[in-house]
């Protein structure tokens, strides 16, 4: 049955571009020699590398000549009737040939050779779009001779690269409690893949597939079930665990030598009512480590157990070496989605190195304990933790609060410098006893989490008193040393969204797409602007560099309102 709200699929229909679909440029298969050896020319997986660095070694375009950047093209993806929630998109490209999606999960191959997008194919998955919040697709993985995509509802479909037809096409979530939004993984011959419907009351996992004919090789379920280590930290009389939340909707880091993958994981379900489900809720709000061939958990780190603010963790893990203390470390770098913090991790075993709060208006804790990272609130013997009293929605005073967010579209590492690009939005809330009582009113499998259709997640957040906004630093463009933490400089940005992320280059050059239609470049040491471009759509996805025939290309996708609805769009810059 097709669904209510249609998509103008104006690639499909030919209206995309003016010109005839084109013969692709020669590629070679994409292997996981390609992937673990940057090619600085391409650009073949979400952030850049498998460390999530979101760092080229492209060095034509510079801190002296980016103010010479110029529109170099422009291609519209498709044109949905509602607000879907923006394009976020983030595009591969492979020796000249760029793949793309739009919110409707159709898939575009461009020969990008010069200062054009000539399309090669497009590939219509026919997607029943349902609802806007059913609709996130994020881009593609090639792994091989395939580009793979997994649609928002639950389906994984395989592409031939050279001619866009389907080599495999079925459903692997189960709609409507789960389904997927972020791009897949592509690792050596397989495809990493998580369910991103945590809110929908089922519970997260993580599952690798065989990427030549998407046979399942193993899954991982990140609210444990009976007899599965972690399974004592959920509620014992009731049945909470099987909604409970911990969803993956960013793609997780690989660390090439240990054969690795950290995931990061959503909030608990129902998100805002914590003492329907007592105890630390694992995996919930955490990173997972499991081992890449078997699936098998290595180490976890959960933030703030048993949180009933909504925080997920899924920003990228930034995977470095550097010295800490006087001491060579293998670390993860984890900028917090929701807390405020900015921590880093032993990323072999999981230890708690330290962590620093990324914003003056942090306060929802008064610290986090040294040596565990754990909020210093946090009670081990207490089946429900209090946070200041910020934590419940089940009566007492009316609380405020304030953390920092970042979100999925990634961070920059830049080796030179050790520091960490990050955009932060403050994030003050005001909790007050207005969350449903799951106790009375049973949390649906399949819903939206919210057994009352009026109420929504946003519910408990108030506006902000005065005093509260006086103490809000943000939203910034932060850079951190990772060895120490500190924000070493930040800059003020206006209407950001978080959602954009960053890219940076070896010559010192920060990009970032901002919430209110501008793309800038800063410089990496101080964050002055260098060139800005205001192109009239908003950016939730992070851009990307490349470099075809010796010539470097910035690309970012956007979102335009119209009357008409929302028009994907793909910018791309170049000198």
């Amino acid at each position: 049955m097709r669904s209510r709200t249609q998509f103008r699929r104006l690639g499909i229909a030919g209206l995309l571009l003016a010109s005839a679909a084109l013969p692709a440029l020669a590629e070679s298969p994409v292997t996981f020699e390609r992937m673990s050896n940057p090619e600085p020319e391409n650009w073949l997986t979400a952030h850049g590398t498998y460390n999530q660095w979101r760092h080229s070694l492209l060095d034509e375009i510079t801190p002296e000549n980016v103010g010479g950047l110029r529109l170099a093209f422009a291609t519209p993806l498709g044109v949905s009737p509602g607000n879907f929630g923006g394009n976020e998109t983030v595009p591969l490209v492979d020796d000249g040939n760029m793949y793309v999606t739009n919110t409707a999960s159709e898939v575009f191959k461009f020969n990008v050779q010069g200062n054009l997008a000539q399309r090669v194919w497009a590939y219509d998955p026919e997607e029943d779009l349902g609802e806007w919040w059913l609709t996130t697709n994020r881009g593609v993985a090639l792994n091989g001779d395939l580009a793979i995509i997994n649609t928002p509802n639950g389906r994984v479909i395989a592409l031939d690269r050279d001619s866009g037809e389907a080599v495999y096409d079925f459903q692997m979530a189960i709609w409507l409690a789960e389904g997927f939004s972020t791009q897949p993984l592509a690792l050596r011959d397989m495809v990493i893949v998580g369910n991103a419907r945590g809110d929908f009351a089922g519970r997260g996992w993580a599952a690798s597939l065989d990427a030549a004919t998407g046979d399942e090789i193993w899954r991982f379920y990140l609210v444990p079930g009976p007899g599965e280590p972690g399974h004592e930290t959920w509620p014992a009389d009731t049945e909470a665990w099987q909604t409970g939340g911990a969803s993956i909707w960013s793609q997780p880091s690989y660390d090439v030598e240990t054969n690795l993958l950290y995931f990061g994981t959503s909030n608990a379900a129902p998100a805002y009512d914590p003492a329907y489900r007592p105890g630390d809720n694992l995996y919930t709000s955490s990173t997972v480590v499991l081992d890449a061939d078997t699936g098998e958990l290595q180490w976890y780190f959960q933030y703030v157990p048993n949180e009933g603010f909504e925080w997920d963790e899924i920003t990228p893990n930034i995977l470095v070496d550097t010295e800490i203390n006087g001491e060579m470390r293998q670390v993860m770098a984890h900028h917090s989605t929701r807390n405020g913090y900015f921590y880093v991790l032993d990323r072999t075993t999981g230890e708690f190195v330290f962590a620093q709060p990324n914003a003056n208006s942090v306060n929802w804790t008064a610290g986090l304990d040294p040596k565990t990272g754990l909020p210093v609130e946090y009670d081990p013997d207490s089946d429900f933790q209090s946070y200041d009293g910020l934590n419940s929605l089940r009566g007492g005073a009316t609380r405020s609060g304030c953390a920092a967010a970042a979100q999925w579209g990634g961070q920059t590492y830049n080796p030179d410098l050790n520091r960490v690009y990050s955009l932060i939005s403050d994030s003050c809330f005001t909790r007050a006893a207005a969350a449903p009582n799951y106790d009375e009113q049973p949390y649906e499998f399949g819903g939206f989490g919210q057994p009352d259709p009026g109420w929504r997640r946003s519910a408990p957040g108030e506006p902000v008193p005065d005093d509260m906004l006086r103490t809000v630093v943000g939203p910034h463009l932060t850079a951190v040393d990772v060895s120490t933490g500190e924000t070493v400089a930040a800059v003020a940005v206006r209407n950001s969204t978080p959602a954009g992320g960053t890219l940076g280059t070896t010559t010192g050059v920060i990009f970032v797409g901002y919430g209110d239609g501008w793309v800038r470049a800063h410089h990496a040491e101080t964050l002055e602007t260098l060139w800005e471009m205001n192109v009239g759509t908003a950016f939730k996805a992070p851009p990307i560099t490349y470099a075809v025939d010796g010539k470097q290309y910035v690309a970012i996708g956007g979102t335009s309102p119209g009357s008409q609805g929302e028009l994907a769009m793909l910018w791309v810059f170049s000198l």
